[in-house]
């Protein structure tokens, strides 16, 4: 009975990643799971996907005022960064951040700078997942 009940667990509690990794595309593939991962605790009622969709549509259009849980802190960001640097390094000069000068950004540490790209580069992620999954 005990394995049964795991099974239905595992089951009925199917993670985002679990339900969308083949409605997105091979681009920056690993960055895009770790969103989904990220997703799943910070949306309420994950398992309705215009849940996940409004949340996402709205952190495009203002992701200073949307929290990701676990995304919040620099430490957390850092550490995001780290896991997926090869997609993160890869969208933000994909999408010309490596471009802009720091000192016109207004950051002085390198550390800022790297968290600043992540936040960049879940943004930019983000609106290719919006047209990926809806």
């Amino acid at each position: 009975m005990e394995k049964f009940t795991e099974k239905y667990s595992d089951f009925m509690f199917e993670s985002l990643q679990d339900k969308l990794k083949d409605k997105l595309s091979e681009k920056y593939i690993s960055l895009k799971r770790g969103i989904l991962d990220l997703l799943d605790n910070s949306v309420k009622d994950s398992d309705e996907l215009v849940n996940v969709q409004n949340f996402i549509s709205e952190y495009i259009k203002n992701p200073e005022k949307v929290v990701i849980v676990d995304f919040v802190e620099d430490g957390e960001v850092f550490q995001f960064y780290l896991k997926y640097q090869g997609n993160i390094d890869e969208v933000c000069n994909n999408n010309g951040y490596f471009e802009k000068v720091p000192k016109d950004n207004n950051i002085f540490s390198l550390y800022k700078y790297i968290t600043e790209g992540t936040k960049f580069a879940v943004l930019q992620a983000m609106k290719i997942m919006e047209k990926e999954l809806f």
